[in-house]
């Protein structure tokens, strides 16, 4: 055999959802190991087995988004934007603490992979303690300045004063989503996220029961409106977190050597505050800066009205249902990633990323042909108003022709991330929102004064972007040197 021809039964070619070819792979053609074939099918039973609790999970997260909204616009288009300039502060809040729930993931799995639940515990610890400063830090700033919050996005007056206990109950209920947050992180680490879908059903009803009740008065209380489904969040956060440590305490479950964690575990977690913040840091700082560049977003769409806030708010509502399913591929890939990386199989945790992105890409392709050919639908279902439905259906078309790349740069950031490596689609979000996202609004609003449809249009380029960068960049394979790898 010559030294420029391999032999084509023993050693693979190079696949990009395989990764590099290794001589032990020879090793196992030899010897009759599964086949390529095999190793696929068996990839992507894993990637579904985790990934389906984990997007019904989404599902129910993104009907009760929906569901507000739906309630809050029979109250008038105030209230839809009022609760759209607050969600902007709020996913600010949920980006920073998101961070801290990437390296609870990507460290706890890395332990368990290489069989050290002690570890997992001591990180475990680490995240829920950075997490509670976090919230607390956060909440705090959303309490005392509500209404410079509210201005600062060009909002109203009369939007402003509406919002104000609005924003004050959703931004308090932060601590607890951030606890509870990481305790679901926690779980997902130790491959348990049919437990996290029980619990996000319990917390469903809760928030919708509470919706019903207090926003429209219902049963002899009081017609709270707006409150009202600020009160519901609060107090369906607090369910949540309330059944999250309940069953972190149970014993007899697999996964709880990992997560029944003791004062001496905070102690151990000393060690790993600075692993933790490491690898936090870049995927806290990639959510603020893309929650900084939808603030200069959001700002833009204030010159063109309150029906462009309001359009924009249901547009995203109906827009988080195309994230469900690269999400939860997404929290799959990262910590089946994780742990064959805690097993130092890099192999194995490049197989799991590519074809999580494959599975991401055949999810989208049906939502880009529902998007663009039931953009009326979806829009008259929301709202009747004429002023918002303008504006709302060529937002629908765009956000199909982004579909594909959505859902490729989601899954690749959550493979990425479960293998401790944050910095990258901190970089993909740089380059996606501030050099062409934000730039191009701008330049469409105040430049060229095109009609809202352009400005619109720019959130394809940002897709586009992250989705490229990821690619390349998950296909080098620098993140199997990353943070963790030496568990």
């Amino acid at each position: 055999m010559s030294e420029t021809q391999p032999d084509s039964e023993l050693e693979a070619p190079y696949e990009p959802e395989l990764g590099a070819a290794l001589p032990t792979d020879a090793i196992a053609y030899e010897a009759g190991a599964p086949t390529r074939e095999e190793l696929r099918r068996r990839a992507d039973r894993d990637i579904v087995r985790l990934a389906w609790p984990a997007v019904v999970s989404q599902l129910l997260a993104t009907t009760v988004s929906s569901v507000d909204v739906f309630m809050l616009a029979r109250l008038g288009t105030e209230a839809v934007a009022a609760a759209g300039y607050t969600s902007q502060y709020y996913q600010l809040a949920q980006g920073a603490l998101f961070g801290l729930s990437a390296a609870c993931v990507a460290l706890m799995a890395r332990a368990i992979g290489a069989g050290n639940p002690a570890r997992a515990r001591h990180a475990f610890a680490a995240s829920l303690s950075l997490a509670f400063v976090g919230a607390v830090l956060i909440a705090s700033a959303g309490l005392l300045f509500p209404r410079a919050a509210m201005s600062l996005l060009g909002a109203a007056p009369q939007v402003v004063e509406l919002a104000v206990p609005y924003f004050r109950l959703t931004m308090s209920s932060s601590v607890l989503f951030a606890l509870a947050l990481t305790m679901e992180s926690g779980f997902r680490a130790t491959r348990n996220t049919a437990l996290p879908l029980s619990i996000a059903t319990g917390v469903t009803l809760v928030k919708l029961g509470l919706n019903g009740l207090l926003i429209f008065g219902v049963l002899g209380l009081p017609r709270l409106g707006l409150a009202g489904a600020g009160i519901a969040t609060l107090a369906s956060q607090a369910a949540g977190l309330l059944l999250f440590l309940t069953m972190t305490r149970r014993r007899g479950r697999p996964e709880s050597a990992a997560l029944r964690i003791s004062r001496s575990d905070f102690t151990g977690a000393r060690e790993l505050l600075a692993d933790t913040a490491r690898v936090s840091w870049p995927a806290a700082g990639e959510r603020l800066l893309i929650n900084f560049a939808l603030f200069i977003y959001y700002r833009v769409l204030s010159s063109y009205g309150t029906a462009a806030i309001a359009a924009y708010t249901i547009g995203v509502r109906i827009l988080a249902f195309s994230w469900i399913a690269p999400t939860g591929i997404s929290i799959a890939a990262s910590t089946l990633v994780g742990q064959a990386l805690g097993a130092r199989d890099v192999r194995v945790a490049a197989r799991a990323g590519w074809r999580a992105a494959r599975l991401s890409l055949m999810a989208a392709l049906p939502l880009f042909v529902l998007f663009i050919l039931l953009r009326d639908w979806f829009a008259r279902f929301f709202t009747q108003d004429p002023a918002v439905i303008a504006p709302l259906e060529p937002f629908m078309v765009w956000l199909g022709v982004a579909q594909p790349f959505l859902s490729l740069h989601f899954t690749l950031s959550g493979a990425l991330r479960g293998a401790g490596d944050t910095k990258t689609p901190l970089w993909s979000a740089i380059f996606g929102n501030w050099i062409f996202r934000v730039p191009l609004a701008l330049l469409v609003a105040n430049v060229l004064h095109l009609p809202v449809v352009w400005v619109w249009g720019t959130v394809v380029f940002d897709h586009v972007t992250r989705a490229v960068w990821l690619t390349w960049s998950f296909r080098r394979e620098r993140w199997a040197r990353s943070v963790g790898a030496g568990v």
